[in-house]
């Protein structure tokens, strides 16, 4: 009876540790996506940054904050508080003049090892000039042993309307 209490003790830590080595590979693969898509804005390297995305349509939405948004309305009262766009249509517009960056911090990453979301506080930059912030949510799906980003959706505070709030 003791060695059949043994046994199950050890194969219940085994499969206990087993089961986090498998989040924590997830989770770090996820960070990996991460940090490839902010590198495919500094060195504006498409094809890699395509790769990251699930080959169906994607959802793209960014909205305003309310201290941006009230702004852009007291100059266009038909102003929508809200955008949609393409992950192909965002890469291209960061073509122009210019060196693009987007940094994240806050990150937390919830996964089942099929689907996963990712929220973090964001911001992005323009030739070292911070233009806006906010925070970020990402969709995920693992399709054949690779994650891809299925959705994201963010808020949009400008920096010249409403300066980020120092992180302490």
């Amino acid at each position: 009876m003791k060695r059949l209490i043994l046994l199950l003790t050890i194969f219940s830590i085994s499969h206990a540790a087993f089961s986090q080595e498998k989040e924590t590979s997830n989770k770090k693969e996820i960070k990996q996506i991460l940090t490839t898509f902010m590198d495919c804005l500094i060195k504006k390297d498409s094809v890699k940054f395509y790769s990251l995305f699930h080959n169906e349509p994607t959802v793209w939405v960014g909205v305003f904050k309310e201290k941006t948004q009230q702004n852009r309305l007291s100059k266009d009262s038909t102003k929508k508080g809200n955008f949609t766009s393409t992950y192909q249509k965002f890469f291209r517009s960061i073509f122009d003049t210019g060196a693009y960056e987007e940094k994240f911090y806050n990150l937390n990453i919830d996964e089942d090892g099929s689907i996963a979301s990712a929220t973090f506080d964001y911001s992005y930059w323009k030739d070292k000039k911070k233009i806006n912030w906010g925070k970020e949510s990402w969709g995920l799906v693992k399709i054949d042993g690779h994650w891809k980003i299925m959705s994201i959706i963010f808020s949009v505070e400008f920096e010249s309307i409403n300066p980020e709030p120092i992180k302490k």
